[in-house]
């Protein structure tokens, strides 16, 4: 774990143990970063901010050796695992490696998908899990620029570079889960309220309780509403008796409250997962239903996210004019004033607003004021009346780098940088 940042009185906020609720993210806007907060500069050495390049950076290293294969991933894992746990992983991924080809994904890279979340959820995840945090601390040491000097034991490489394009191609699990660890009391006061936290590793929760019997004698319950946790339930040997969901490494959170059990002295820690844009590719996207399961275009962000290791887009999601505008106040909204490969994606009604009509017209008005000349999009249904609303609001002029798409065709092309 490294800390990113924190917002200052963050538990005497009106919403701060509204965890599962946007609603608690308006107080982003004082987030302080400890990479340039000068009261904070004895924070540097220990914590610095990470550029989320761990996916290309690690395709890089493996296509500088060898082309992996369903094949060499096998062989990799036979480094870890007994033969019969091999030969189970391969009866599984046999079984859910469809999924994947269903998915335009060709069947070698389907099995080997499959097989590396086969094997991720056995008794082998601290193999990924220490060589992912090897890897991370060697990119920081080297700058994220030399990845030839990344030293990272192959096998694992493989291994972890198949399971994050697996992960890439399963849908996002927005809801509430929770992690059984055990943490030492250093560890615990990083978990402050009004933290903001990432998880260098992949990490594993829970989506029910089932087994809360197996980490008794863990000390710690994360609780966290997830926002990017994969659900891989069904590509698990323990499928039948764990819900698990996985986070990729650099998943970033805000500590919003805790508590410590009088009983068991077990310490509960309330999270919600954020989305920091700390990385290149990033588009904010702002939709009044955005959050709500059943709506229409979080597929259109999940295919986005199935570049897997190739780049890494990430989204900042917003159901509302105000979340939105906080972000991009705050530190970590400025930061991406320079970055080209910054974009925002709104839709014009959001009846969560008044007037509701031309939200999203409005809202780039804002932005603009801000100082973010970046390309926008708005997603709309009426191309003609969505001009009409954006002249009206921009004086009857028609502001540079702001195109209105009608068709998803045209919505996927801006969202995967094409």
């Amino acid at each position: 774990m490294q800390l990113i940042g924190k917002i200052p009185y963050f538990q005497e906020q009106q919403f701060s143990e509204k965890f599962d609720s946007e609603i608690i993210e308006t107080d982003i806007e004082s987030v302080i970063l400890y990479h340039n907060a000068s009261e904070l500069v004895e924070k540097r050495a220990e914590y610095a901010v990470i550029e989320d390049d761990f996916g290309p950076a690690l395709e890089k290293m493996l296509q500088d050796d060898n082309t992996p294969s369903f094949e060499s991933l096998v062989e990799a894992c036979r480094k870890f695992d007994e033969e019969n746990y091999i030969q189970l992983h391969c009866a599984k991924s046999k079984k859910t490696f469809q999924f994947f080809t269903e998915k335009g994904v060709d069947e070698d890279s389907a099995l080997a998908y499959a097989f590396a979340i086969a094997f991720y959820t056995g008794a082998y995840s601290w193999v990924v899990n220490m060589e992912t945090n090897v890897f991370v601390r060697r990119l920081q040491a080297n700058d994220l620029t030399n990845t030839e000097t990344v030293n990272v034991d192959e096998k694992a490489a493989i291994i972890m570079y198949y399971l994050i394009k697996g992960l890439s191609h399963i849908t996002f699990y927005w809801g509430v889960v929770k992690r059984y660890v055990k943490l030492q009391e250093k560890e615990l006061e990083d978990y402050q309220p009004g933290a903001l936290v990432t998880w260098l590793q992949f990490s594993s929760a829970e989506k029910s309780n089932n087994t809360l019997e197996w980490f008794k004698e863990r000390n710690t319950i994360f609780t966290i509403f997830s926002l990017t946790g994969r659900n891989i339930q069904y590509f698990s040997n323990c499928g039948d008796v764990e819900d698990e969901v996985l986070f990729l490494p650099y998943s970033s959170f805000l500590v919003c409250y805790t508590e410590t059990d009088a009983i068991t002295g077990k310490h509960h820690i309330h999270m919600r997962q954020i989305e920091l844009g700390l990385c290149k590719y990033v588009v904010m996207w702002v939709d009044d239903n955005i959050f709500d399961k059943s709506w229409e275009n979080k597929g259109h962000m999940e295919k986005a996210s199935t570049l897997g290791t190739h780049i890494n887009v990430h989204f900042i999601p917003k159901s509302n004019t105000q979340a939105a505008l906080a972000f991009l106040r705050s530190e970590l909204g400025q930061r991406l004033k320079t970055n080209d490969t910054f974009r925002i994606v709104t839709d014009m009604n959001r009846t969560n607003e008044k007037p509701s009509g031309n939200a999203g017209a409005r809202f780039l008005y804002e932005v603009r004021k801000l100082g973010f000349d970046h390309e926008c999009m708005i997603f709309t249904m009426d191309e003609r009346e969505a001009h009409d609303k954006i002249r009206h609001v921009f004086n009857d002029h028609t502001p540079y780098r702001i195109t209105v798409a009608t068709h998803t065709n045209e919505l996927e092309k801006f969202v995967l940088f094409q």
